[in-house]
């Protein structure tokens, strides 16, 4: 009996003492939360603030066509995200084969575009697959593909032949649950993205990419409730996402080792350690910072020759974690080299305002952060740009 009482005294012990220990971590992560620098609060609000191209369809089958036809198909797309988009250009793989046209070179957030397609069918025979590359100033996908195919039968095949009865045209595949996820995810329908992401984890043989942005998508929901000050539950949030960090970090090391070469994985390990580090306590942009350079090397050599966006993209990331990591010299020389091949890019010239006031440079820094106003004036971005001007004024 006495034993029995001494066990179960010890075990409410227990249980209060976890109960204490729980309590006690929470109220100090709400007060460390409270209290960040502004800059943290920063990196969360960009997750959301960049221009963000959305197509509704990235593939179109012409059918049965015969060779005097010019077929034509219009591609709708729209910018999702809350900056201005650019569009760059647009390169084909066949140039005398496809004729691409954009609507517009600049849209701003909500607007539409249209790239028509059209096939020049006189000097080809059989099947064609051709692709479309159209490059933007999306940070997260800076070249999108499309692709156009179909079968081009000679001139007089329907004369020799019986008129065959009219074929519907191929309509796309349907499209998986992934790709379908990635849509919800890029228009920030995050639970929906969820749900989509969970059911390519079961269909496919290889989910990592799933993984990573189901990790991604809890990633999101923890970014807004942090900024609606819902601490706690953005901190639950976070812990979900390190989760699936935790599952895909090992693959992605992996692929590296099996494939040096492998672009994606050094990207996507750069970005989960970058995205960890906002989490108090956590500081893993060392890590981050060695993805991002490694990547960036292999954007700039020869196998990747052109990919400009990336690069742009990888400059922009590597100066902002020069900058958290207060080597504010380096962060310039990174955010320079991203503005000299997009002078577009708001997040860029944020943060070089900031850094150049870092190291007293205060004309530049009022440059670099009156840009940012200019680019995007109703962006979170702007609104801080110009609260820290003032700061600067009144120097």
């Amino acid at each position: 009996m006495t034993n029995r009482y001494i066990k179960n005294n010890v075990g409410k012990k227990n249980r209060i003492f976890s109960l204490i220990i729980c309590i006690t971590f929470s109220l100090l992560f709400i007060i460390i939360s409270q209290t960040l620098p502004m800059h943290s609060a920063i990196t969360i609000a960009l997750a959301s603030s960049s221009p963000s191209i959305y197509f509704s369809e990235d593939s179109w089958d012409f059918g049965e066509i015969t060779s005097d036809e010019l077929p034509a198909h219009i591609f709708k797309f729209k910018n999702i995200g809350d900056e201005v988009l650019i569009i760059k250009g647009t390169k084909v793989s066949c140039e005398s084969c496809v004729d691409p046209l954009i609507s517009t070179d600049k849209l701003n957030p909500g607007e539409e575009g249209e790239l028509k397609i059209t096939v020049n069918s006189l000097e080809m025979i059989g099947r064609f697959t051709k692709r479309i590359y159209l490059e933007s100033n999306d940070q997260v996908n800076p070249q999108v593909i499309i692709t156009v195919s179909g079968f081009i039968k000679e001139k007089n095949e329907s004369v020799v032949q019986p008129q065959p009865k009219p074929q519907p045209k191929i309509q796309p595949q349907p499209q998986t649950p992934f790709r379908i996820g990635t849509s919800y995810f890029g228009r920030g329908e995050y639970d929906k993205a969820i749900a989509e992401f969970e059911k390519s984890i079961e269909l496919d043989e290889n989910p990592t990419e799933s993984y990573y942005y189901l990790g991604q998508c809890y990633l999101q929901k923890g970014i807004i409730e942090y900024n609606n000050k819902n601490i706690l539950k953005a901190y639950s949030l976070y812990r979900k996402a390190n989760k699936f960090a935790e599952q895909v970090i090992p693959q992605y090391e992996k692929n590296i080792k099996n494939n040096p070469e492998d672009l994606n994985s050094y990207l996507k390990l750069g970005y989960i350690y970058e995205t960890r580090s906002i989490v108090p306590f956590i500081n893993e942009y060392n890590e981050a910072l060695e993805y991002y350079l490694e990547a960036l090397d292999l954007a700039t050599g020869s196998s990747f020759a052109g990919n400009t966006g990336i690069i742009i993209y990888l400059n922009t990331r590597i100066g902002y974690i020069y900058f958290e990591k207060k080597k504010y010299s380096q962060a310039i020389e990174y955010f320079e080299s991203a503005i000299k091949m997009s002078s577009y890019n708001v997040e860029a010239n944020y943060y070089l305002g900031l850094s150049y006031d870092k190291i007293g440079e205060i004309e530049k820094a009022r440059e670099f952060l009156s840009r940012v106003i200019e680019l995007a004036p109703q962006s979170e971005l702007a609104q801080e740009a110009e609260k820290k001007l003032k700061k600067i004024n009144k120097k």
